[in-house]
């Protein structure tokens, strides 16, 4: 008996029936992602989604990884962090993911973070810049963008030492992203330099008007101004500005509106405005690999927002990569802890070390970034790689 029950237990474990993990059998890996695929931020949502699309086609079409295809499952949470715990909650409970990758939104990342974590879920990529989902840092959570903190104090030291700004203005949207990119500008400001901005704006998300707020500028005349605000509030922000007068202002803006959108949007008042940008990629050669591999699933060249996907699927893959055949969750996890400065074709020095809860540079991702400015309706590299300097 106990012989013919090993040999039923064999044939079924051959069979790819049997498996430790969830999503995962002999032929596929089961994953999720929450997206914006409709509603205000559908432009965003939907090119993120479309560069994870083109990437795990793209693996999938060349053997998988260890022979199982990569099923990306895409949940719509329209950019509503309410809909994101409810869909969150579906793939991991009913669908059964293996587990996430590239979630769009700090909203929605915060509002997910840690019951991920406490399901033991990896969840690789999210589409925020928010120093919560790294810092305390949580076992299952891999953010990979540069956080706002960073992106707060690489700013005011690149306005201060190499534009020499000596009065700043921050215009920042009014909720936690916009307050934690504010809080590290002041704080840089104030410790390095002995400085104060000349101004600081709240701007309510949902803004269109914005002759209130740049009255205040307009009497301040700030020689540089930073804006912390999405595409495309952001777009109508600046436009309106010089609109008001302020046209000899240097302008640079969040990372999150360093895509060709921005431009389209703006047209001309886009000209000369910088942001800041940490995708290691050159728009303008189209031979690349990765738009090519873009460009055989969509048939147009990707935006920004799209390579940002390819990104999240590509450091995902190189974590299965390095897991090995024998794919667990806890595997997948100590095999994205062994990145130290990894590059892909498009992620650029990636580095997680293993959990510690005691040290906040664990699960920071990426830790640089640099400058782009529109010359001629292009954007164009100013600057080599920016690090922190506090």
């Amino acid at each position: 008996m106990k012989k013919a029950l090993l040999v039923v237990l064999s044939i079924v474990l051959m069979l790819g029936f049997v498996f430790a993990e969830d999503g995962v059998t002999d032929t596929e890996i089961k994953i999720g992602t929450f997206q914006a695929m409709s509603g205000p931020v559908a432009v965003i949502g939907q090119s993120v989604a479309n560069g994870m699309n083109a990437y795990f086609n793209y693996i999938n079409e060349n053997g998988g990884v260890y022979g199982r295809k990569i099923n990306l499952i895409i949940a719509d949470d329209q950019f509503n962090p309410a809909k994101t715990t409810v869909e969150v909650k579906r793939m991991i409970e009913n669908d059964k993911v293996f587990a996430l990758v590239g979630g769009l939104g700090t909203p929605g990342n915060l509002a997910v973070m840690d019951y991920v974590n406490e399901k033991k879920v990896p969840y690789v990529y999210q589409a925020s810049g928010s120093s919560l989902l790294a810092i305390p840092p949580k076992k299952y959570i891999f953010p990979v963008q540069p956080n706002y903190t960073l992106e707060g104090n690489i700013v005011m030291n690149y306005l201060v030492k190499t534009k020499r700004a000596k009065k700043i203005a921050i215009v920042y949207r009014n909720d936690d992203a916009g307050k934690e990119f504010l809080d590290s500008a002041l704080d840089t400001l104030k410790n390095k330099y002995g400085m104060e901005p000349v101004e600081t704006i709240a701007v309510n998300p949902t803004a269109n008007d914005f002759s209130t707020e740049l009255t205040k500028l307009i009497a301040k005349q700030p020689d540089a101004i930073a804006v912390m605000l999405f595409v495309p509030q952001s777009v109508n922000f600046v436009k309106q500005a010089k609109q008001y007068g302020l046209q000899k202002q240097k302008y640079i803006l969040t990372y999150a509106n360093s895509d060709i959108s921005y431009i389209y949007l703006a047209k001309d008042a886009a000209e000369g405005v910088e942001a800041m940008a940490w995708v290691n990629v050159d728009f303008s050669n189209p031979d690349l690999k990765p738009f090519q591999i873009y460009q055989k699933y969509f048939n147009q060249m990707p935006n920004a927002y799209a390579i940002a996907g390819m990104i999240a699927a590509e450091v995902f893959v190189e974590g299965l990569q390095r897991a090995g055949k024998d794919l667990t969750r806890e595997g997948l996890v100590k095999a994205l802890e062994s990145m130290n400065k990894w590059s892909g074709m498009l992620a650029h020095e990636i580095t997680y070390k293993p959990y510690d809860p005691n040290d906040n540079t664990c699960r920071l991702g990426k830790q640089s970034m640099y400058v782009l400015r529109v010359r001629k309706g292009i954007w164009t590299q100013m600057t080599n790689w920016i690090y922190y300097d506090k």
